[in-house]
């Protein structure tokens, strides 16, 4: 990754954490957040769930924890106190006076949720987690704001390039931006786009995922999945 200098000049600098190496604990531990930072939280639970056959925001997990309900939990205990739920207007299983933003954009799919949640906070970053990836822990979240930057993003990468842009932290000044390109766009880009387009960019911190991680990730899209689900590994980042 190229950055710039205080004095202007370039220099090549690698902003890749790599999660194998540390068992992912990836020094979460040691990394302090930026005090000056505030991170702000979405759940992402306005997809059509045509595949899953019902809304997938209201599938109880075997504990009987709703989806939407678990990724609203694992924000807060990341220690994200402000947060909205994305969801669409025909979605009413939400309780009444409950945080819902709707999308701001039509057809641009979670980014949609995502400019809705920008468009009302006032925080500098935003932590988005879909509701349909049940086993992204906690620590994930807590890694995602430990290495938040002013005007900087987090996400995780596989090998092939794939980024997981929907349980990832974006800079709010983003948002702003997508949101007035994709004021006359007739079908906006998708996140690998725009995700890539920042790292070549310089303002995308990446953190390398492997096999530890494959679980953390994997999607419930179809009733099957639920009986597929793998357990967050029990290796957990605590306190040095």
């Amino acid at each position: 990754m190229v950055l710039r200098e205080s004095d202007g000049s370039r220099r090549d600098r690698s902003a890749v954490d790599t999660a194998g190496e540390t068992g992912f604990c990836l020094g979460i531990s040691r990394v302090i957040p930026n005090p000056e930072l505030q991170v702000e939280g979405l759940v992402l639970a306005a997809g059509r769930s045509r595949r899953m056959g019902t809304d997938k925001a209201m599938v109880a997990l075997p504990d009987g924890e709703r989806l939407w309900q678990r990724q609203w939990r694992t924000l807060g205990e990341a220690g994200i106190e402000r947060r909205w739920l994305s969801a669409r207007e025909d979605q009413s299983w939400m309780p009444a006076g409950f945080p819902v933003v709707r999308d701001a954009v039509p057809d641009a799919g979670p980014l949609a949720g995502m400019l809705a949640a920008a468009a009302v906070g006032d925080g500098t970053h935003l932590a988005v987690l879909a509701v349909d990836l049940p086993d992204v822990p906690t620590e994930w979240v807590r890694g995602l704001m430990a290495r938040a930057k002013p005007g900087a993003g987090v996400v995780g990468r596989w090998a092939d390039g794939t980024y997981e842009p929907l349980a990832a932290l974006y800079p709010c000044e983003w948002l702003e931006q997508w949101r007035a390109a994709c004021g006359g766009a007739v079908r906006p880009p998708g996140l690998q786009a725009l995700l890539r387009e920042r790292e070549q960019a310089g303002s995308l911190t990446v953190i390398s995922l492997g096999a530890e991680q494959e679980g953390w990730f994997r999607n419930v899209n179809e009733p099957q999945d639920l009986c597929l689900r793998m357990k967050p590994p029990p290796r957990r980042c605590g306190p040095d």
